[in-house]
């Protein structure tokens, strides 16, 4: 029987040499090596993770075995990833749904990985849209929303200064956004010309004075992106500056309610690999993945954020694309928001803000 049990064994080993010499992949050989490999991803949980899970997750697993599990992270992550990177102790080995200024400060602080740059499907990703260290796959608009229903003429974020336009108004409770919109409204051209206008006191004053005008007409200061859509569908305020998605929400759910686009301002989205992750060329190679364009036209069937790489709209369905901030209309209406100076300026910003709410 020892013989018997011996030879077999001598009989499959054989077999699977010549197999692999002849390149046949046997599965019952490769497939448990490949089911040992996997992947833990952060995201910032709820409709992220269900998108993730349906763009991302599982079709990677379907074509490469390496198994993908998601754990929700904090809004701000940058506490999660020092105290992994400074104690050697990885509860995840990526996180998606980092945005682009949340990367920078990751990178100054020596906190992430270099990526892979190479291929074209990161290649077709715009250059402001990626790093060596950061690759977006997705990109959220501040932009207007109205009750279409009681306002009609809304051409701007100056709309909400116009007292001809009876109805609630809502703002956020957020320096960065309440003054880029102030500036706009004050007639300063999008992109760069707002920052020039804050490299100078008088800038700073301007932005303010301006928000001074329509602080009593505010109803509502809202603090959570959910909070923004629900006050535009209960009717508690008929225009409020809001990201996209949370506009788009409403108008699924069937709320009259429209976006102005004219003006917005844009953040991307992406994924960053903790310094010294285990696991990074994994991680790697999941980013790679996830730059594809259909892996991120699916991504778009959950969540109302752009793609990054253009050719995702060739997957993307007719009807869908108008409402998502990348489509070109859109995306030619908008502007980046600039990462780098609110880096910089975000504490003396939030600081005069909290101090003029509360004047």
């Amino acid at each position: 029987m020892s013989d018997t049990l011996n030879l077999s064994r001598r009989t499959l080993i054989k077999g699977a040499m010549t197999a692999g010499a002849a390149g046949v992949a046997l599965p019952w050989l490769w497939r448990p090596s490949q089911a040992a490999q996997t992947l833990v991803c952060a995201d910032p949980g709820g409709a992220y993770t269900t998108a993730f899970k349906e763009a991302f997750y599982e079709p990677f697993t379907k074509e490469t075995g390496i198994a993908v599990t998601s754990v929700a992270r904090r809004g701000y992550p940058a506490a999660e990833f020092k105290a992994q990177v400074e104690t050697k102790s990885y509860n995840w080995d990526l996180s998606g749904g980092i945005s682009a200024d949340i990367a920078d400060f990751l990178k100054k602080s020596d906190l992430v990985e270099d990526l892979d740059l190479g291929g074209d499907d990161v290649a077709a990703i715009p250059a402001n849209m990626k790093t060596p260290f950061f690759v977006g796959n997705g990109l959220y608009t501040f932009i207007l929303a109205y009750r279409s229903d009681r306002m009609k003429n809304v051409k701007s974020f100056a709309s909400l200064w116009d007292k001809e336009l009876p109805g609630g108004r809502g703002m956020r409770r957020f320096a960065r956004d309440s003054i880029e919109v102030a500036l706009r409204a004050d007639g300063v051209a999008p992109g760069d010309d707002i920052y020039k206008v804050l490299s100078t006191a008088e800038g700073w004053d301007r932005a303010f004075k301006k928000l001074d005008e329509i602080k009593p007409q505010v109803q509502v200061w809202w603090d959570s992106a959910p909070q923004s859509t629900q006050i535009i569908q209960t009717g508690e305020v008929d225009i409020c500056p809001m990201p996209n998605a949370r506009a788009q929400t409403a108008i699924d759910n069937g709320v009259p309610v429209a976006i102005d686009w004219e003006g917005g301002f844009y953040s991307v989205e992406g994924w960053c690999i903790p310094k010294g992750a285990p696991k990074a060329d994994l991680a790697r190679q999941f980013v790679k993945f996830c730059a594809r364009a259909d892996r991120q036209a699916a991504y778009t069937k959950e969540l109302s954020n752009g793609p990054t790489n253009p050719g995702a709209y060739k997957f993307i369905d007719e009807k869908r694309a108008p409402a998502l901030p990348s489509f070109p209309d859109n995306l030619a209406k908008t502007v980046a928001v600039n990462d780098a100076f609110w880096g910089e300026h975000k504490a003396k910003a939030d600081v005069r803000f909290s101090e003029w709410l509360l004047s």
